[in-house]
Protein backbone atom coordinates (compact mmCIF):
# COMPACT_ATOMS: atom_id res chain seq x y z
CA UNK A 1 0.00 0.00 0.00
CA UNK A 2 1.09 3.73 -0.68
CA UNK A 3 3.04 5.53 2.25
CA UNK A 4 0.41 7.83 4.31
CA UNK A 5 2.90 10.08 6.09
CA UNK A 6 1.30 12.39 4.00
CA UNK A 7 -1.39 13.11 0.73
CA UNK A 8 1.06 13.37 -2.86
CA UNK A 9 -0.74 16.87 -3.20
CA UNK A 10 0.26 17.84 0.12
CA UNK A 11 3.65 16.63 0.21
CA UNK A 12 4.27 18.26 -2.97
CA UNK A 13 2.74 21.49 -1.76
CA UNK A 14 5.34 21.46 0.96
CA UNK A 15 8.56 20.49 -0.90
CA UNK A 16 7.20 23.31 -3.42
CA UNK A 17 6.94 25.65 -0.31
CA UNK A 18 10.56 25.25 0.70
CA UNK A 19 11.76 27.45 -2.24
CA UNK A 20 14.78 27.36 -4.46
CA UNK A 21 17.26 25.77 -2.22
CA UNK A 22 14.69 22.48 -1.63
CA UNK A 23 13.93 22.74 -5.53
CA UNK A 24 17.66 22.01 -6.07
CA UNK A 25 17.93 19.11 -3.08
CA UNK A 26 14.75 17.90 -5.53
CA UNK A 27 16.45 17.57 -8.44
CA UNK A 28 19.58 15.64 -6.87
CA UNK A 29 17.21 12.86 -6.24
CA UNK A 30 19.18 9.91 -8.23
CA UNK A 31 17.30 7.41 -10.76
CA UNK A 32 18.72 3.92 -9.91
CA UNK A 33 22.67 3.85 -10.97
CA UNK A 34 23.23 7.31 -11.04
CA UNK A 35 25.63 8.83 -8.99
CA UNK A 36 24.68 9.86 -4.73
CA UNK A 37 23.87 13.21 -4.65
CA UNK A 38 25.79 15.73 -3.54
CA UNK A 39 28.07 18.51 -4.39
CA UNK A 40 30.21 16.13 -7.16
CA UNK A 41 27.04 14.20 -8.41
CA UNK A 42 26.66 13.77 -12.15
CA UNK A 43 22.92 13.28 -12.56
CA UNK A 44 21.81 14.73 -15.92
CA UNK A 45 19.39 17.12 -15.04
CA UNK A 46 18.89 18.23 -18.21
CA UNK A 47 17.66 15.27 -19.64
CA UNK A 48 14.41 13.29 -18.84
CA UNK A 49 14.78 9.72 -19.51
CA UNK A 50 11.70 7.81 -20.48
CA UNK A 51 11.05 3.78 -21.33
CA UNK A 52 8.24 3.53 -22.63
CA UNK A 53 6.55 -0.18 -22.90
CA UNK A 54 3.61 -0.97 -24.53
CA UNK A 55 2.73 -4.09 -26.93
CA UNK A 56 3.29 -3.04 -30.23
CA UNK A 57 3.23 -6.96 -31.56
CA UNK A 58 1.13 -9.45 -31.04
CA UNK A 59 -2.88 -9.27 -30.41
CA UNK A 60 -3.01 -6.42 -29.13
CA UNK A 61 -0.08 -4.57 -31.37
CA UNK A 62 -3.36 -1.87 -32.71
CA UNK A 63 -3.79 -0.43 -28.96
CA UNK A 64 -0.01 -0.87 -28.09
CA UNK A 65 1.04 1.52 -31.60
CA UNK A 66 -1.79 3.86 -30.72
CA UNK A 67 -0.59 4.67 -27.21
CA UNK A 68 3.24 4.89 -28.55
CA UNK A 69 1.56 7.38 -31.47
CA UNK A 70 -0.24 9.54 -28.52
CA UNK A 71 2.74 10.04 -26.80
CA UNK A 72 5.25 10.49 -29.24
CA UNK A 73 2.69 12.74 -31.19
CA UNK A 74 2.67 15.18 -28.18
CA UNK A 75 6.38 16.00 -28.21
CA UNK A 76 6.52 16.59 -32.33
CA UNK A 77 3.54 18.95 -31.87
CA UNK A 78 4.80 21.24 -28.97
CA UNK A 79 8.68 19.98 -29.04
CA UNK A 80 10.39 17.78 -26.72
CA UNK A 81 12.51 19.94 -24.81
CA UNK A 82 10.27 21.73 -21.50
CA UNK A 83 12.04 24.32 -19.40
CA UNK A 84 15.01 23.69 -20.65
CA UNK A 85 15.00 19.66 -20.05
CA UNK A 86 14.78 17.32 -23.06
CA UNK A 87 12.44 14.29 -22.96
CA UNK A 88 14.23 11.63 -24.60
CA UNK A 89 12.37 8.19 -25.10
CA UNK A 90 13.21 4.20 -25.20
CA UNK A 91 10.62 2.55 -26.51
CA UNK A 92 10.19 -1.51 -25.35
CA UNK A 93 7.79 -4.13 -27.03
CA UNK A 94 6.32 -6.41 -24.20
CA UNK A 95 3.90 -8.29 -26.83
CA UNK A 96 1.12 -7.86 -23.96
CA UNK A 97 3.04 -10.58 -21.57
CA UNK A 98 3.95 -9.97 -18.16
CA UNK A 99 7.23 -11.74 -17.94
CA UNK A 100 8.45 -9.90 -21.19
CA UNK A 101 7.05 -6.87 -19.83
CA UNK A 102 8.76 -6.96 -16.31
CA UNK A 103 12.18 -8.31 -18.07
CA UNK A 104 12.11 -5.17 -20.36
CA UNK A 105 11.08 -2.74 -17.51
CA UNK A 106 14.09 -4.46 -15.24
CA UNK A 107 16.21 -3.15 -18.63
CA UNK A 108 14.94 0.30 -19.12
CA UNK A 109 15.84 0.65 -15.29
CA UNK A 110 18.80 -1.25 -14.71
CA UNK A 111 20.67 -0.84 -17.78
CA UNK A 112 18.74 2.12 -19.66
CA UNK A 113 18.64 3.97 -16.52
CA UNK A 114 15.62 5.84 -17.13
CA UNK A 115 14.34 8.30 -15.42
CA UNK A 116 10.77 7.46 -15.53
CA UNK A 117 8.93 4.37 -17.25
CA UNK A 118 5.79 5.16 -18.78
CA UNK A 119 3.09 1.95 -19.67
CA UNK A 120 2.54 -0.64 -20.35
CA UNK A 121 -1.53 -1.14 -21.59
CA UNK A 122 -2.92 -4.07 -20.13
CA UNK A 123 -4.18 -4.66 -16.72
CA UNK A 124 -1.44 -7.74 -15.79
CA UNK A 125 1.56 -6.47 -17.58
CA UNK A 126 0.72 -2.92 -15.45
CA UNK A 127 0.58 -4.56 -12.12
CA UNK A 128 3.69 -6.84 -12.83
CA UNK A 129 5.74 -3.20 -13.64
CA UNK A 130 4.19 -1.40 -11.06
CA UNK A 131 5.20 -3.76 -8.30
CA UNK A 132 8.61 -3.82 -9.81
CA UNK A 133 9.18 -0.15 -10.37
CA UNK A 134 7.87 0.97 -6.94
CA UNK A 135 9.97 -1.60 -5.36
CA UNK A 136 13.05 0.09 -6.98
CA UNK A 137 11.82 3.55 -6.53
CA UNK A 138 11.18 4.81 -10.36
CA UNK A 139 8.06 6.53 -11.05
CA UNK A 140 5.10 4.47 -12.99
CA UNK A 141 3.24 6.31 -15.34
CA UNK A 142 -0.02 4.64 -16.77
CA UNK A 143 -1.73 5.79 -20.09
CA UNK A 144 -4.14 3.17 -20.81
CA UNK A 145 -3.99 0.48 -17.92
CA UNK A 146 -6.97 0.14 -15.96
CA UNK A 147 -6.48 -2.12 -13.35
CA UNK A 148 -8.72 -1.08 -10.36
CA UNK A 149 -5.47 -2.28 -7.89
CA UNK A 150 -3.21 -0.04 -9.65
CA UNK A 151 -4.67 2.94 -7.49
CA UNK A 152 -6.30 0.38 -4.67
CA UNK A 153 -5.07 -2.38 -3.06
CA UNK A 154 -1.68 -2.00 -5.06
CA UNK A 155 -1.53 1.61 -4.98
CA UNK A 156 1.93 3.24 -4.16
CA UNK A 157 4.35 6.57 -4.12
CA UNK A 158 5.76 5.47 -7.11
CA UNK A 159 2.95 4.63 -9.34
CA UNK A 160 0.24 7.02 -11.17
CA UNK A 161 -2.66 6.96 -13.97
CA UNK A 162 -2.59 9.35 -15.81
CA UNK A 163 -4.38 8.68 -19.27
CA UNK A 164 -7.19 5.76 -17.93
CA UNK A 165 -9.14 4.94 -15.04
CA UNK A 166 -9.76 2.37 -12.92
CA UNK A 167 -12.20 -0.30 -14.84
CA UNK A 168 -14.94 -0.40 -12.15
CA UNK A 169 -14.70 3.91 -12.14
CA UNK A 170 -15.22 3.90 -15.64
CA UNK A 171 -18.06 1.55 -16.41
CA UNK A 172 -20.08 2.82 -13.16
CA UNK A 173 -22.37 5.35 -14.94
CA UNK A 174 -22.73 3.14 -17.38
CA UNK A 175 -24.98 1.52 -15.11
CA UNK A 176 -26.48 4.69 -13.45
CA UNK A 177 -27.71 5.94 -16.89
CA UNK A 178 -29.02 2.32 -17.84
CA UNK A 179 -30.94 2.95 -14.97
CA UNK A 180 -32.15 6.59 -15.74
CA UNK A 181 -32.85 5.59 -18.97
CA UNK A 182 -35.65 3.10 -17.65
CA UNK A 183 -33.92 -0.15 -17.84
CA UNK A 184 -35.36 -2.57 -15.20
CA UNK A 185 -33.34 -5.71 -16.25
CA UNK A 186 -29.66 -5.95 -17.47
CA UNK A 187 -27.37 -9.11 -18.75
CA UNK A 188 -23.14 -8.61 -19.11
CA UNK A 189 -20.46 -9.96 -21.13
CA UNK A 190 -17.03 -9.11 -20.35
CA UNK A 191 -13.64 -10.86 -21.01
CA UNK A 192 -12.65 -13.55 -18.96
CA UNK A 193 -9.75 -11.58 -16.42
CA UNK A 194 -9.63 -8.52 -13.98
CA UNK A 195 -10.35 -5.81 -16.74
CA UNK A 196 -13.51 -7.89 -17.16
CA UNK A 197 -14.40 -8.22 -13.96
CA UNK A 198 -14.05 -5.04 -12.88
CA UNK A 199 -15.08 -3.52 -15.74
CA UNK A 200 -18.50 -6.03 -14.78
CA UNK A 201 -18.99 -5.09 -11.74
CA UNK A 202 -18.90 -1.29 -11.70
CA UNK A 203 -21.61 -1.26 -14.25
CA UNK A 204 -23.87 -3.49 -12.37
CA UNK A 205 -23.03 -2.20 -9.35
CA UNK A 206 -24.17 1.78 -11.10
CA UNK A 207 -26.96 -0.12 -12.55
CA UNK A 208 -28.17 -1.98 -9.06
CA UNK A 209 -27.65 1.46 -7.17
CA UNK A 210 -30.10 2.98 -9.78
CA UNK A 211 -33.17 -0.06 -8.94
CA UNK A 212 -32.08 -2.16 -12.17
CA UNK A 213 -31.07 -5.97 -11.92
CA UNK A 214 -28.91 -7.69 -13.48
CA UNK A 215 -30.05 -10.97 -14.60
CA UNK A 216 -27.47 -12.93 -15.92
CA UNK A 217 -23.65 -12.49 -16.48
CA UNK A 218 -21.69 -14.23 -19.17
CA UNK A 219 -17.33 -14.57 -19.41
CA UNK A 220 -15.42 -14.89 -22.52
CA UNK A 221 -12.04 -16.34 -22.83
CA UNK A 222 -8.79 -14.12 -24.15
CA UNK A 223 -8.67 -14.45 -28.04
CA UNK A 224 -11.90 -15.47 -28.56
CA UNK A 225 -12.94 -14.53 -32.27
CA UNK A 226 -16.28 -16.32 -32.66
CA UNK A 227 -18.92 -14.02 -30.60
CA UNK A 228 -22.37 -16.47 -31.67
CA UNK A 229 -22.95 -18.53 -28.57
CA UNK A 230 -22.18 -15.47 -26.58
CA UNK A 231 -24.88 -13.43 -28.68
CA UNK A 232 -27.02 -16.69 -28.32
CA UNK A 233 -26.91 -16.12 -24.63
CA UNK A 234 -27.80 -12.51 -24.39
CA UNK A 235 -31.11 -12.99 -26.77
CA UNK A 236 -32.02 -16.17 -24.74
CA UNK A 237 -31.72 -13.82 -21.64
CA UNK A 238 -34.34 -11.54 -23.00
CA UNK A 239 -32.90 -8.67 -20.76
CA UNK A 240 -33.55 -5.30 -21.22
CA UNK A 241 -30.35 -4.19 -22.30
CA UNK A 242 -26.96 -5.84 -22.66
CA UNK A 243 -23.70 -4.82 -21.65
CA UNK A 244 -21.01 -5.45 -23.37
CA UNK A 245 -17.12 -5.13 -22.73
CA UNK A 246 -13.81 -5.90 -24.47
CA UNK A 247 -9.90 -4.98 -24.09
CA UNK A 248 -9.66 -3.59 -27.90
CA UNK A 249 -8.57 -4.64 -31.21
CA UNK A 250 -10.45 -7.59 -33.17
CA UNK A 251 -13.16 -8.26 -29.97
CA UNK A 252 -14.73 -5.37 -30.43
CA UNK A 253 -15.92 -5.80 -34.22
CA UNK A 254 -15.90 -9.73 -34.02
CA UNK A 255 -18.70 -9.43 -31.24
CA UNK A 256 -21.22 -6.99 -33.31
CA UNK A 257 -20.38 -9.16 -36.53
CA UNK A 258 -22.44 -11.74 -34.67
CA UNK A 259 -24.79 -9.50 -33.01
CA UNK A 260 -25.98 -8.11 -35.75
CA UNK A 261 -25.39 -11.31 -38.21
CA UNK A 262 -27.79 -13.16 -35.19
CA UNK A 263 -30.37 -10.37 -35.66
CA UNK A 264 -30.29 -8.23 -32.70
CA UNK A 265 -28.94 -4.89 -34.11
CA UNK A 266 -32.42 -3.85 -34.43
CA UNK A 267 -34.04 -5.83 -31.18
CA UNK A 268 -31.67 -6.23 -28.50
CA UNK A 269 -30.48 -2.62 -26.70
CA UNK A 270 -26.88 -2.48 -26.34
CA UNK A 271 -24.34 -0.24 -24.44
CA UNK A 272 -20.73 -1.19 -24.60
CA UNK A 273 -17.51 -0.18 -23.19
CA UNK A 274 -14.80 2.28 -24.37
CA UNK A 275 -12.68 -0.08 -26.41
CA UNK A 276 -15.03 -1.95 -28.20
CA UNK A 277 -16.71 0.54 -29.96
CA UNK A 278 -12.85 2.87 -30.58
CA UNK A 279 -12.30 4.36 -33.57
CA UNK A 280 -10.79 0.94 -34.97
CA UNK A 281 -14.36 -0.75 -34.46
CA UNK A 282 -15.82 2.38 -36.13
CA UNK A 283 -13.44 2.22 -39.53
CA UNK A 284 -14.07 -1.38 -39.63
CA UNK A 285 -18.17 -1.42 -39.86
CA UNK A 286 -19.19 1.99 -40.84
CA UNK A 287 -22.55 2.97 -40.93
CA UNK A 288 -23.99 -0.27 -39.28
CA UNK A 289 -22.76 1.36 -35.84
CA UNK A 290 -24.49 4.52 -36.23
CA UNK A 291 -26.31 5.37 -33.51
CA UNK A 292 -24.89 2.52 -31.28
CA UNK A 293 -23.99 3.87 -27.51
CA UNK A 294 -20.82 3.30 -25.00
CA UNK A 295 -18.78 4.35 -21.74
CA UNK A 296 -15.65 6.17 -21.85
CA UNK A 297 -13.14 8.58 -20.46
CA UNK A 298 -12.80 9.57 -23.64
CA UNK A 299 -14.99 11.38 -26.35
CA UNK A 300 -13.60 12.48 -29.69
CA UNK A 301 -16.93 14.35 -30.96
CA UNK A 302 -17.11 16.18 -27.96
CA UNK A 303 -17.32 19.68 -28.43
CA UNK A 304 -13.86 21.34 -27.27
CA UNK A 305 -11.39 23.20 -28.87
CA UNK A 306 -8.52 21.01 -26.96
CA UNK A 307 -9.94 17.70 -28.78
CA UNK A 308 -10.66 19.53 -32.00
CA UNK A 309 -6.86 20.37 -31.94
CA UNK A 310 -6.38 17.02 -30.83
CA UNK A 311 -8.02 15.13 -33.67
CA UNK A 312 -6.42 17.68 -36.11
CA UNK A 313 -3.28 17.08 -35.13
CA UNK A 314 -3.49 13.32 -35.58
CA UNK A 315 -5.32 13.55 -38.35
CA UNK A 316 -2.51 15.42 -39.44
CA UNK A 317 -0.03 12.59 -39.25
CA UNK A 318 -2.10 9.41 -39.67
CA UNK A 319 -4.25 10.61 -43.18
CA UNK A 320 -7.12 11.36 -41.53
CA UNK A 321 -7.36 9.01 -38.30
CA UNK A 322 -9.58 9.93 -35.38
CA UNK A 323 -7.82 9.15 -32.23
CA UNK A 324 -9.01 6.40 -30.19
CA UNK A 325 -8.38 6.17 -26.30
CA UNK A 326 -5.30 4.70 -26.30
CA UNK A 327 -3.88 7.32 -28.47
CA UNK A 328 -5.48 10.17 -26.23
CA UNK A 329 -4.37 8.13 -22.69
CA UNK A 330 -0.81 8.41 -24.61
CA UNK A 331 -0.99 11.94 -25.46
CA UNK A 332 -2.77 13.08 -22.42
CA UNK A 333 0.34 11.13 -20.51
CA UNK A 334 2.52 13.54 -22.44
CA UNK A 335 1.17 16.45 -21.41
CA UNK A 336 0.99 15.77 -17.72
CA UNK A 337 4.96 15.27 -17.67
CA UNK A 338 5.30 18.60 -20.06
CA UNK A 339 3.21 20.39 -17.08
CA UNK A 340 5.51 19.17 -14.21
CA UNK A 341 8.64 20.05 -16.45
CA UNK A 342 7.06 23.59 -17.25
CA UNK A 343 6.19 24.35 -13.35
CA UNK A 344 9.21 23.01 -11.64
CA UNK A 345 12.16 22.19 -14.08
CA UNK A 346 13.65 18.44 -13.59
CA UNK A 347 11.76 15.92 -11.26
CA UNK A 348 12.13 12.65 -10.27
CA UNK A 349 11.58 9.73 -8.24
CA UNK A 350 8.23 9.69 -6.08
CA UNK A 351 8.34 13.37 -6.45
CA UNK A 352 7.68 13.52 -10.14
CA UNK A 353 3.77 11.44 -9.20
CA UNK A 354 3.44 13.68 -6.64
CA UNK A 355 3.80 16.13 -8.76
CA UNK A 356 2.09 14.93 -11.17
CA UNK A 357 -1.02 14.01 -8.67
CA UNK A 358 -1.16 17.75 -7.80
CA UNK A 359 -2.24 18.63 -10.88
CA UNK A 360 -5.61 19.88 -11.83
CA UNK A 361 -6.59 20.72 -15.40
CA UNK A 362 -9.68 22.52 -16.22
CA UNK A 363 -10.08 21.17 -19.92
CA UNK A 364 -7.77 18.54 -21.15
CA UNK A 365 -8.29 16.20 -23.88
CA UNK A 366 -10.30 14.55 -21.01
CA UNK A 367 -12.20 16.85 -19.97
CA UNK A 368 -11.39 18.11 -16.24
CA UNK A 369 -9.27 16.24 -14.61
CA UNK A 370 -7.74 16.17 -10.80
CA UNK A 371 -6.05 13.16 -8.83
CA UNK A 372 -7.50 11.55 -5.33
CA UNK A 373 -4.70 10.70 -2.85
CA UNK A 374 -4.04 7.43 -4.30
CA UNK A 375 -2.82 8.93 -7.62
CA UNK A 376 -5.68 8.08 -9.42
CA UNK A 377 -7.69 10.68 -11.78
CA UNK A 378 -11.23 12.20 -10.80
CA UNK A 379 -12.69 12.65 -14.22
CA UNK A 380 -15.76 12.73 -16.29
CA UNK A 381 -17.30 9.60 -17.70
CA UNK A 382 -18.92 10.16 -21.27
CA UNK A 383 -22.26 8.49 -22.70
CA UNK A 384 -21.07 8.26 -26.33
CA UNK A 385 -23.48 7.42 -29.22
CA UNK A 386 -21.66 7.17 -32.57
CA UNK A 387 -22.94 9.87 -35.32
CA UNK A 388 -21.74 11.43 -38.50
CA UNK A 389 -19.99 14.52 -38.15
CA UNK A 390 -18.55 16.10 -41.84
CA UNK A 391 -18.51 12.44 -43.24
CA UNK A 392 -16.89 11.15 -40.68
CA UNK A 393 -18.17 8.85 -37.53
CA UNK A 394 -17.52 9.71 -34.03
CA UNK A 395 -18.06 9.05 -30.66
CA UNK A 396 -20.25 12.12 -29.44
CA UNK A 397 -21.38 12.34 -25.84
CA UNK A 398 -25.23 12.53 -25.49
CA UNK A 399 -24.60 12.58 -21.45
CA UNK A 400 -21.70 13.57 -19.15
CA UNK A 401 -20.56 12.50 -15.46
CA UNK A 402 -17.92 15.00 -14.24
CA UNK A 403 -16.16 14.49 -11.53
CA UNK A 404 -16.00 10.37 -11.28
CA UNK A 405 -14.36 8.97 -8.40
CA UNK A 406 -12.83 5.43 -8.66
CA UNK A 407 -15.04 4.24 -5.13
CA UNK A 408 -18.48 3.45 -6.74
CA UNK A 409 -20.52 5.68 -4.47
CA UNK A 410 -18.81 4.06 -1.63
CA UNK A 411 -16.08 5.10 0.93
CA UNK A 412 -12.15 4.38 -0.13
CA UNK A 413 -12.27 2.04 3.72
CA UNK A 414 -15.29 0.46 2.50
CA UNK A 415 -13.97 -0.56 -1.16
CA UNK A 416 -10.19 -1.42 0.06
CA UNK A 417 -12.27 -3.48 2.89
CA UNK A 418 -13.83 -5.97 0.08
CA UNK A 419 -12.17 -8.61 -2.10
CA UNK A 420 -10.46 -8.31 -5.54
CA UNK A 421 -13.50 -8.04 -8.53
CA UNK A 422 -13.82 -11.77 -9.86
CA UNK A 423 -16.80 -13.49 -11.74
CA UNK A 424 -17.58 -14.71 -8.11
CA UNK A 425 -17.41 -11.31 -6.41
CA UNK A 426 -19.58 -8.13 -8.66
CA UNK A 427 -19.49 -5.89 -5.42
Amino acid sequence: MMSKKMSPRGRWSAIVGLGAAAALALTACAPPGASPSGDDANEDTSTLKVGYISPITGNFAIAGQEMVDGWNLYWEVNGDEVNGVTVETVVEDDAGNPEVSLTKAKKLVELDEVDVVVGPLLANTALAVAAYTSSVGVPNLHPVAAADDLTQRSANDFTVRTGSMSASQMHFPGGVWAGDEGYKTAVTLCPDYAFGWESCAGFKQGFEQNGGEVTAQYWYPNGTSDFSTYVSQIRAAGADIAFVTTAGGAPGPDFLKSFMGLGLGDTQDLLMNCCSLDQATLRALGDDVLGFHSVSNWAEGRDSDVVREFNDAYGAKFDGKIPSLNVAGGYMTASLVAKVLEQHGYVSGDDLVAAISSLTVEDSILGAVSFDKYHNPIAPVYIREVQEIDGKLYNVPIKTFDAVDQWLGKTPEEVLAHESYSQSFQG
